[in-house]
């Protein structure tokens, strides 16, 4: 596995900038946030325990980059797509505007809106949300897991998405609340 900076640069860069790209649909900013990318992977190098999870850690490192990126920027919208794809790690990545998700986060239980805020918004591990929030790490995972739940079951009710036999979310967006404004 890589073990210096060009080494993960030149066996990571061009799935990065996909992935990347996907977030952001945006050539020249994809870009500029993989170079933004490359840089933190060479200053935090000496922060990688294992070089077999090399891949791994810069994919965190891209997420973290491209959730800074959209709190700096204030693109809810696009965040609201970066979280949900993160909800259903297998669903494969669309152009659908989630326009409810900010809202049905924020109606969640306290203590399950906070997990998946950590998490899937501002893109931190599970076992840094546990020490943030001072709980142990398999109560975190259950809280995820009952988050995700609830936020998959809104988006059936109110934006009329269906479930397929994963769990996973499938279908035409047809809002209640976006077709009401």
């Amino acid at each position: 596995m890589p073990q210096n900076t060009h080494e993960i640069w030149d066996s990571l860069k061009e799935s990065l900038f996909y992935f990347i790209l996907k977030e952001v649909k945006d050539e020249e900013l994809s870009k500029d946030l993989l170079q933004e990318v490359f840089l933190k992977v060479h200053v935090k190098l000496d922060q990688l325990n294992s070089p077999d999870k090399a891949k791994a850690w810069a994919f965190q490192i891209t997420r973290n980059q491209i959730a800074e990126h959209f709190r700096k920027t204030k693109d809810t919208v696009d965040l609201s797509v970066l979280s949900q794809v993160q909800i259903s790690n297998d669903l494969e990545y669309e152009e659908i505007n989630f326009c409810c998700f900010e809202s049905f986060v924020n109606e969640l239980p306290p203590k399950y809106g906070e997990v998946i805020t950590l998490i899937n918004i501002e893109g931190k591990k599970q076992l840094e949300a546990a020490e943030e929030l001072n709980i142990n790490l398999s109560n975190v995972k259950s809280r995820v897991y009952r988050a995700k739940e609830m936020l998959k079951q809104k988006f059936v009710e109110c934006c009329q998405f269906d479930l397929d036999e994963d769990g996973l979310l499938v279908g035409e967006q047809d809002c209640i609340r976006c077709n009401s404004i």
